[in-house]
């Protein structure tokens, strides 16, 4: 072996968070990103030791696009029939999306059961196996961590490579998949995103609902945008109110005027940077979509610059 190459090591989770409850389950709900970033989702709001009925998850989160629920059950060592039964109990209990089981080795045949629930189970869930692994270089202290998808739905790779997706679901994909590579240049420690064949990408603001967004809408128009839509309405209309009151100084800074929408049907708030476009997405050339691109990455650095400190200094109380 080249003298410059080391062998990788792995190691149990416990020897980095010695209790699965108060450690490990513990911090991944305080990097929740993390494990979203893996699977191309935004996971938000995850809350440990959830209850369901008489007994608690060990996370229930929210994807943020689709407003889904997510149950993650986590278990150290050998994957189980309990942990299995305590996945699906929950995933019952609180009607989720996205199911997912975090475990160090998974048997042979509790992947089956996931591959065929995935299979013949039921259409709007989805069912995932995660390895989470601990990894060093050989004969070093300093230990790196991952996650290893072990089992996923079988058409979560569609919205990449599913050629029958409309000509419009392609455009969108690629555009996005275009801006994302750029905003990742312009903020390298900005997480990636998975782009799907959908009018919008998002990510979260720093609060549970609150999300960052580009959007293209009907006019059509272009937009970069802060949209509020939290599980509770009130608290939606005194997050707009309190950033509206700082308005004249918003758009100072960012030399533009900005839309200011209440959306009562949807028990929610949107503040957008607008752009008038000359068509829909499948009528804009490579040209075209490379000056909006160029346009969203400037107006969303300015926009996150200007929103965030102000989102972060609310009082929520």
């Amino acid at each position: 072996m080249d003298e410059h190459i080391a062998r990788i090591q792995e190691h149990q989770l416990r020897t980095v968070w010695e209790n699965e409850e108060r450690g490990f389950t513990r911090w991944l709900g305080d990097n929740i990103e993390l494990l979203g970033a893996e699977l191309g989702i935004e996971i938000e709001d995850a809350r440990t030791e959830e209850t369901v009925g008489d007994f608690s998850s060990d996370i229930v989160a929210r994807e943020m696009n689709t407003g889904e629920t997510v149950v993650i059950e986590n278990q150290y060592g050998n994957t189980d029939h309990d942990h299995l039964g305590k996945l699906l109990t929950y995933s019952s209990g609180k009607d989720a999306g996205f199911s997912i089981w975090l475990a160090e080795h998974f048997r042979p045949e509790h992947r089956s059961v996931l591959e065929w629930l995935n299979e013949s189970g039921p259409n709007d869930v989805k069912f995932f196996a995660i390895k989470p692994r601990v990894l060093s270089i050989a004969d070093t202290d300093e230990r790196g961590f991952e996650f290893e998808i072990v089992v996923e739905p079988n058409d979560w790779e569609r919205e990449i490579t599913d050629e029958s997706l409309s000509e419009t679901e392609r455009s969108y994909r690629e555009y996005f998949a275009d801006l994302v590579e750029a905003y990742s240049e312009r903020r390298p420690r900005w997480s990636e995103l998975k782009p799907g064949p959908r009018n919008y990408l998002t990510f979260s603001a720093g609060i549970a609902g609150v999300s960052f967004g580009w959007v293209f809408h009907q006019g059509p128009e272009y937009c970069v945008e802060l949209y509020i839509q939290t599980a509770d309405a009130e608290q939606n209309l005194a997050i707009f109110e309190a950033l509206k009151e700082q308005r004249a100084e918003i758009e100072s800074n960012l030399d533009t005027d900005l839309v200011w929408q209440r959306l009562p049907e949807k028990r929610a708030c949107r503040i957008k940077w607008s752009k008038s476009i000359d068509g829909k997405i499948t009528e804009l050339d490579g040209d075209q979509q490379g000056q909006l691109i160029e346009w969203g990455v400037d107006a969303m650095d300015s926009f996150q610059d200007e929103f965030e400190p102000r989102i972060a200094s609310l009082d929520l109380s």
